[in-house]
């Protein structure tokens, strides 16, 4: 019985520790897409500002109405400016849709591994049990074998 207890409590641990390793990858995972996301604001944001800037520029082109090309030229930049900022804007989305994909593989490969190191724990409780009962009866019977040997010595003598 404690043979099959000790190997029920190491099979509980190493797939707990397998799941363990998993939960680990994905946390990786999960910190490794924040941290794009976190890029693409910053990069969103760069962009924000050289757009504005290019706006100022436009309107002072066009305010002088010399420079055509010039003012038709920060058009064209500017409509690649709002490009990639959908194109940071739709991979974004996509990271966040990720992220909620990994978390959620996450907590249930951490519910698991709580499952398994519980079921490992119990089976340890278990083992405990089963050692203190085996050792109790040991000692009981020792206790019984003196008490009968004292006995037999006193009604001998």
């Amino acid at each position: 019985m404690s043979s099959r207890l000790r190997a029920s409590i190491e099979r509980w641990k190493s797939i707990a520790d397998g799941v363990s390793k998993e939960a680990d990858e994905a946390q990786r995972a999960l910190v490794q897409v924040r941290t794009q996301h976190s890029d693409l604001c910053a990069e969103q944001e760069k962009i924000r500002f050289m757009k504005q800037e290019y706006i100022l520029q436009l309107k002072a082109a066009e305010d002088s109405q010399e420079d055509l090309q010039q003012s038709t030229q920060l058009r064209r930049f500017m409509g690649q400016l709002d490009l990639t900022t959908r194109a940071i804007t739709d991979q974004m989305a996509d990271l966040q849709r990720q992220q909620q994909a990994i978390a959620a593989r996450f907590r249930e490969l951490n519910s698991e591994r709580i499952k398994f190191e519980t079921l490992a724990a119990r089976a340890k409780d278990q083992l405990k049990q089963i050692t203190r009962k085996k050792d109790q009866k040991e000692s009981d019977l020792l206790n019984t074998q003196r008490f009968s040997a004292q006995q037999k010595t006193r009604h001998s003598q």
